[in-house]
């Protein structure tokens, strides 16, 4: 028998598929219900917030950025070494090189009254002020200049700032302040040998050493500061050490954890730098029972993970130190690290690795500064810390504090939860280098409606799935909280020295009402965007300081930028702000040239009112640099470059009229 074929019109058949389509359509989702918490972002009244290293910061530029670190989420601020440095600081290596064990007098970071001013500032915003110590070792004279045993040689600038210590450098026995044991073994060859091979080892063991460090830590307690970090802790012996066990850690950091609490009533931060491992097969718990102590294997796995699309790398990261991660400092770049590295990594991959160890449960992350290439002191090179995504990150590690967690992979995706019986959050991290929508997975976050702490975003969690959709920060971090962008300021100038006048740019974003005033002088209101022009309201420092607010219905923003306007004395070339030990304590030359044409370097200048003067109106060069050498150095030829300089200044030209040397 035939098959029959029956034949509708179009009309009818449409008709008949739309009933066919919707006897298969699903029945749509309910909504789910916003029911955003009232949380307020604060910083951690504890020591368990995120630090910043405000790497070769002045106290007077940390003290400035208090507000927008604070705001940034940071409860910690970390300064370079306070100590003496060698040669008056010429560069960020001679803060780790002290010649005292008190708060420098003569320092590019400043004076010992702007850190009691940068911590009294700090407190008014809750954060707490911490400096790094260098107990370990002291200055040398150089590299290559030995004692007989073939240890390196004390600076002699020790001795006007240690009379005691210096005395008593090469004797042996009780009385001796530093070692002199090339060849020890064990952990002698970790604690008593001098560290990095050609500095100084302190004798840490002795009661002279342990009393001059101690009042160190007493007197940057007694101006205001919070706790320490101590350079090279590994290279101090403990009290449980099998060899060479002294108690310089119970007589100092203790004794100032007493006088700390004394004071104030609070604990004291305290971390020790420990690369690696504590070599000499001692365990890590010799120094845990006296601070925290810093990881630096935990991120190196993290790293290798987002350089690829496979975030099991991290989920599966193991902290390099065999103890609590409540006793562990963690971060993505370090001092060390980033200035010892031919290469960085760019902006998007520290965010990536900032939200993976900043979201883990009870460690405290600290966050670099990066300095410039020349690592100056005295310049903010960076203000990458204030970054939105940094921030929600920070604020997402001091709302969780002492939360459960738990880690998970989702597809390319990264996901760390962090909850309790009421509160409930998770830290997302794109591990593919492509943005846009991913279907993720969730253990704890119930069903409900989220917001992206960053875009603002509402975000519904349904069934444990969402769908997010990441951008090029690629990091989202869910929480209840539902609240509008905060008002943000942007300006083109953060500070700089001028002459005559100088304009610079305010941008606001995300804000109802803004305004600027200049030296606390009348407000002027703007909207958006204002030029800013400052010329002759000085005060009597012949500074300027320019305030700008911002607010909207949740948040307010405050800044403050520093300008110094400088008289210049005509017919020459104005170097301001050199540091007078540069004439003092070196022989300072300058390298000129014209285009296309060898240079030469010269000596002749003048010194007005402080201002170094150079007269090229007799050269035809275009460009020049200073440099600085060794006290008493000659320069023989003075038509080759000589490399014998200890510092160089960037290529200046001799148009601009004069040159700003704060950061040299």
């Amino acid at each position: 028998m035939k098959k029959k074929f029956i034949f509708l019109p179009s009309a009818l058949f449409s008709l008949a598929m739309l009933f066919s389509s919707c006897s298969k359509a699903s029945v749509p989702e309910e909504p789910v219900e916003e029911t955003p918490d009232g949380y307020v972002d604060v910083l951690p009244e504890n020591n368990d917030g995120n630090i910043l290293q405000a790497f070769c910061w002045t106290f007077k530029q940390i003290k400035n950025n208090i507000p927008a670190i604070a705001e940034a989420g940071f409860k910690v601020v970390q300064t370079s070494p306070v100590q003496q440095p060698k040669n008056g600081g010429s560069s960020w290596w001679a803060y780790y090189q002290p010649l005292s064990f008190s708060i420098a007098d003569n320092s590019g970071l400043g004076t010992k009254q702007d850190l009691a001013d940068l911590c009294e500032t700090a407190e008014e915003y809750g954060v707490s002020v911490i400096c790094d110590i260098v107990f370990n070792h002291m200055a040398n004279i150089s590299d290559s200049e030995l004692e007989l045993d073939g240890t390196p040689k004390v600076s002699p600038a020790v001795a006007e700032y240690e009379p005691d210590i210096y005395e008593h450098r090469n004797d042996s026995g009780e009385t001796a302040t530093f070692h002199h044991n090339p060849n020890a073994q064990g952990c002698g060859s970790v604690t008593q040998v001098y560290s990095y091979g050609h500095l100084p080892d302190l004798n840490t063991a002795n009661p002279v050493v342990q009393q001059r460090c101690l009042d160190l830590l007493k007197e940057c307690i007694d101006v205001g500061v919070d706790g320490f970090r101590f350079d090279a802790a590994k290279h101090i012996e403990t009290p449980d050490d099998p060899q060479y066990a002294s108690n310089f850690w119970p007589n100092t950091l203790g004794a100032a954890k007493e006088y700390y609490a004394e004071k104030t009533g609070k604990e004291l931060i305290a971390y020790g730098e420990i690369l690696n491992d504590t070599d000499g097969n001692r365990p890590i718990s010799n120094y845990t029972k006296l601070m925290k102590i810093t990881d630096n294997t935990y991120i190196s796995e993290i790293n290798t993970g987002t350089a690829t699309k496979n975030p099991t790398r991290a989920l599966e990261a193991e902290y390099g130190k065999n103890t609590a991660p409540s006793n562990l400092v963690t971060w993505v770049e370090s001092h060390d690290t980033y200035v010892d590295s031919e290469s960085h990594i760019g902006d998007t991959k520290v965010k990536k690795q900032w939200a993976v160890i900043s979201s883990r449960k009870d460690t405290v992350s600290m966050f670099l500064a990066r300095p410039d290439d020349t690592a100056s002191v005295g310049k903010v090179a960076s203000y990458f810390y204030e970054d939105a995504t940094i921030a929600a990150i920070n604020r997402f590690h001091n709302r969780f504090i002492h939360h459960e967690e738990e880690q998970s992979v989702s597809g390319v995706v990264y996901i760390n939860e962090r909850y309790d019986d009421t509160s409930k959050g998770a830290m997302l991290v794109n591990f593919s280098t492509e943005a846009g929508e991913k279907e993720v997975t969730f253990n704890h976050l119930e069903t409900g409606v989220y917001y992206d702490q960053i875009s603002g975003e509402a975000i519904t969690v349904r069934n444990n799935k969402a769908k997010v959709t990441f951008d090029s920060n690629a990091v989202i971090v869910l929480t209840m909280s539902k609240n509008v962008a905060r008002a943000k300021i942007s300006v083109n100038n953060h500070g700089s020295v001028f002459a005559d006048s100088l304009s610079f740019n305010a941008t606001v974003e995300h804000a109802t009402s803004a305004y600027y005033r200049i030296n606390g002088g009348t407000i002027v209101n703007f909207e958006e965007s204002a030029t800013i022009t400052l010329g002759d309201v000085v005060d009597s420092n012949n500074k300027i300081t320019v305030l700008i607010h911002a607010e909207n219905s949740q948040f307010s923003t405050e800044r403050t930028y520093v300008f110094q306007k400088v008289q210049l004395i005509d017919g020459y070339f104005n170097v301001v702000n050199l540091k007078p030990s540069y004439l003092t304590d070196y022989e300072l030359y300058y390298w000129h040239w014209k285009a296309g044409v060898d240079g030469t370097w010269a000596k002749e200048y003048t010194i007005q009112d402080g201002i170094l003067l150079i007269d090229f109106s007799a050269s035809t060069s275009t460009s020049f640099l200073l440099a600085i050498f060794p006290k008493n150095y000659i320069i023989h030829n003075i038509n080759v470059w000589d490399t014998g300089l200890v510092k160089q200044t960037i290529d200046i030209s001799i148009a601009d009229g004069f040159f700003d040397a704060s950061s040299f």
